[in-house]
């Protein structure tokens, strides 16, 4: 069997200053990795830079979302063949060291998507906001949900085929929870560090 292709994808808004160490690292962590930046309508010059970084990139002009910019990244991923989509935030709150925890999550093949969370090893855990955020996801979902918010995900073959023509618009990252949920898809947890951005 053909080893799996795994693409990160990072939407971008406003983030020029971050992006560059953001790409160095997951290249310095995982060299063999394409990656996929979606630059969702900057005016800093982040496609100044992305044209420097020699990255793949698409892009608008005008500020979609968020969500928007994942679902043209995800649906760019599942036409070009990649068999995952790593989902990162391009200020670089996230370590690309964590991106093969969560590959190796989603490699037991029994979920469809795996989640990094904050807050799964952490104690006291999120602050009381996203605490009760993460409640609501649990009982919507019957699942326990430890990060609602977080944007660090490791989608395989069925969550990309679905997402790239349905990821959520809106808030995403609690809705992602519930869509994945309602449709079926199963859902792991790892933790991961985070950092300020």
């Amino acid at each position: 069997m053909p080893s799996p292709r795994p693409l990160p994808l990072i939407p971008a808004a406003h983030e020029a200053a971050n992006l560059p160490a953001v790409v160095a690292e997951i290249r310095e962590c995982r060299p063999e990795l394409d990656i996929l930046v979606v630059d969702d309508g900057s005016i800093d010059g982040t496609s100044h830079v992305l044209e420097r970084l020699g990255v793949r990139w698409l892009g608008w002009p005008h500020r979609r979302g968020v969500g928007c910019a994942v679902r043209a990244g995800l649906r760019y991923a599942a036409r070009l063949g990649f068999d995952e989509v790593v989902r990162l935030d391009a200020d670089g709150q996230h370590d690309a060291a964590d991106i093969a925890r969560l590959l190796a999550r989603l490699y037991e093949h029994d979920v469809d998507a795996v989640l990094g969370s904050r807050y799964a090893d952490s104690y006291p855990g999120p602050p009381p906001l996203k605490r009760a955020l993460a409640t609501v996801v649990s009982t919507a979902t019957r699942r326990g949900v430890t990060d609602a918010t977080s944007g660090f995900w490791a989608l395989g073959r069925r969550a990309v085929t679905l997402l790239a023509s349905h990821h959520p618009r809106g808030y995403p990252e609690p809705e992602l929870h519930l869509f994945l949920s309602r449709n079926g898809l199963k859902v792991a947890e790892v933790p991961v560090r985070s950092r300020q951005r």
